[in-house]
């Protein structure tokens, strides 16, 4: 236990830091680690092109436009970004629901602008989309349109469709909006807070949340954004910047609520149905399954267990390492006990990080292996940020789920991931020969499940009990 102590410590310091994003490609996360800084520097702003380059923000709504508790530190994330690039932000209304376009969207829109404009932060209206040139009938037929995926579609397309017109450079992934096919050709900026209360945008993150950098806590991210601190972490300041946070945006919220411009954004419902692809996979081939070991199982992961058993014995290859020191309390003995009843449930087994005896050097190897370039790929969007970019968690977390997806019972299983950690997964091919995959996407009725298998699982192989 000693020994784990030292190692969560160890990789909890070097968690709580941020990473030099102007350093090589080819600098391993080992040599990365130690130039990372506690608090932000000005000089690795990532200065802009300064030619009033355009980012674009889609408010997307289902009734009407409305400034959310997330849009709130998402819109001004977006303006400190595009600022500090010597842009600025293009607000544009996105109708995602059968409903189509709000008759006063576009009046919308303008009002929510002139309010963050009056506030200090660069927010130019450009309406609603159906008001873009060319774009209505587009608009008409997207929200009425059929679609397996109608929540990440119905976006996706509409929200490239006003980059376009609009000549943005650059997409903020808001609340509500996942790449698709369209916007995957695009520059994106992922906003720092992900976690919100949806009354008050300065409540407190909930106890059983993860910790930053591993988690989200919207008031650190919109002090971060601001300037008013430059931890990578809440640190003894954090009253300090608490209320800074307040003085510089509660009047700004505050006005938006006497406008009556703020409100809640519901999702539209979707009826996605749960997606299973393995293309190389024999079946009866034994799987595993790299999970975070968080306290509570959520139900896409169920689905994603539920699918690779469909397919072979399943092995689950849990991290509880990390999320020792990733969340205020972390009861380790009930985790475990949750994730062997799962693997239990499916008649398969489970392999926890901490009981591998060599794990630290484990760890070791993938940080000495795996590249700044392999996390900035790993990461996506939110490496390209202009303050405050990957985290010492970033590479640490690489890191050791790299162990999770390379060490298994069985060193040819097929690996099964979420579609989402498909590009965290390839980098990993440094650390051992590809193995071949199986991809499950949301969290319907595994019986309903849509399957894209092989042919020959038509037939069952000989032998083959599942």
């Amino acid at each position: 236990m000693t020994d784990l102590t030292a190692l969560v410590d160890e990789l909890d310091r070097a968690s709580s830091t941020w990473l030099d994003p102007r350093a090589d490609d080819s600098t391993t996360l080992r040599q990365l680690l130690p130039t990372a800084a506690a608090l932000w520097p000005t000089a690795w702003n990532r200065p802009g092109p300064g030619n009033g380059a355009a980012m674009l923000f889609p408010l997307l709504y289902t009734q009407r436009p409305q400034i959310t508790v997330a849009a709130f530190h998402h819109l001004i994330d977006a303006a400190c970004e595009a600022e500090r690039g010597g842009g600025r932000v293009l607000l544009v209304s996105v109708p995602t629901s059968r409903h189509g376009p709000h008759p006063k969207a576009g009046e919308l829109v303008q009002r929510i602008a002139t309010v963050f404009t009056a506030h200090g932060l660069p927010v130019t209206a450009s309406g609603d989309i159906c008001e873009l040139t060319g774009a209505a009938h587009l608009v008409a037929r997207a929200c009425t349109m059929g679609c397996t995926r109608r929540a990440v579609d119905v976006p996706d397309l509409l929200t490239a469709a006003a980059a376009d017109a609009l000549a943005a450079q650059t997409v903020v992934l808001t609340d509500g909006l996942i790449p698709g096919r369209n916007l995957h050709t695009l520059t994106l900026m992922t906003p720092l807070s992900r976690l919100h209360d949806r009354n008050d945008p300065f409540a407190e993150p909930p106890p059983q949340a993860k910790k930053p950098p591993a988690g989200s806590d919207a008031l650190w991210s919109s002090a971060f954004t601001l300037a008013l601190t430059g931890a990578a972490v809440p640190d003894h300041d954090r009253h300090a910047y608490v209320a800074a946070l307040g003085r510089r945006t509660g009047p700004l919220w505050h006005q938006l609520r006497r406008e009556q411009l703020t409100g809640h954004y519901s999702a539209p419902t979707t009826s996605e149905p749960l997606r299973i692809r393995a293309d190389d996979h024999t079946l009866g081939t034994p799987l595993n399954v790299p999970l975070f070991g968080a306290p509570a199982i959520s139900d896409s992961t169920r689905a994603l267990v539920a699918a690779a058993a469909l397919a072979g014995p399943v092995t689950l290859v849990v991290d509880d390492l990390t999320p020792r020191f990733s969340y205020r309390a972390y009861p380790a003995g009930e985790t475990r006990a949750r994730y062997q009843r799962l693997a239990a449930d499916h008649h398969g087994h489970v392999r926890f990080l901490t009981d591998m005896p060599d794990l630290p050097d484990l760890i070791e190897h993938a940080l000495g292996t795996l590249t700044h370039g392999a996390l900035r790929t790993a990461a996506g969007p939110r490496s390209g940020r202009r303050r405050g970019a990957l985290t010492g968690y970033d590479a640490v977390h690489l890191a050791v789920m790299g162990v999770c997806c390379t060490t298994g019972t069985d060193e040819n299983a097929t690996v099964a991931v979420k579609p989402a950690n498909l590009a965290q997964f390839k980098v990993f091919t440094a650390l051992g020969p590809p193995a071949r995959l199986l991809t499950c996407t949301g969290s319907g009725d595994i019986a309903t499940g849509d399957l894209h298998v092989p042919a020959h699982w038509i037939t069952r192989t000989p032998g083959v009990h599942l």
